[in-house]
């Protein structure tokens, strides 16, 4: 199960650049790899609300997230899965700095929680060892 997760993942991760290149936010939640509730839980001191729920949230997201950027993507570095029906993903993420320019890049870490083939739920962090910890995968 851990490898079609890791699928799962990748397939949604794929759908979601794909979108944000576009900055088509009304087609980055795919139906397919999400549960019609998934939660999104930002990093903290992430503006705006603590989670994000459902179609509608996860594009406000997304809105919220690409707002200050021109020119944002991103590639994924590793997946792995992880313990209880979870995936650890490292993207890196490129942008420029809306209206400046100013060339932007960071690594994003995140768990996804999958249930029935879909993600329920997905947690941000700044420290992929946080991540990884949090799946279970480090102590």
């Amino acid at each position: 199960m851990s490898e079609e997760n890791v699928e799962i993942v990748r397939r949604g991760l794929e759908t979601l650049r794909e979108a944000l290149e576009r900055r088509d936010f009304d087609s980055v939640f795919d139906a397919d790899v999400l549960a019609d509730d998934v939660e999104w839980i930002p990093t903290g001191g992430f503006p705006g609300p603590n989670s994000y729920r459902g179609r509608d949230g996860f594009s406000e997201y997304m809105r919220t997230w690409a707002e200050d950027f021109d020119h944002l993507s991103f590639d994924i570095a590793w997946l792995v899965g992880a313990p209880d029906d979870r995936v650890v993903a490292l993207v890196h993420q490129r942008a420029s700095g809306q209206g400046s320019g100013v060339p932007v890049e960071m690594h994003l870490a995140a768990v996804y929680q999958l249930e029935n083939g879909r993600v329920t739920r997905i947690r941000n962090y700044l420290d992929p060892a946080e991540a990884l910890e949090a799946a279970g995968l480090r102590k």
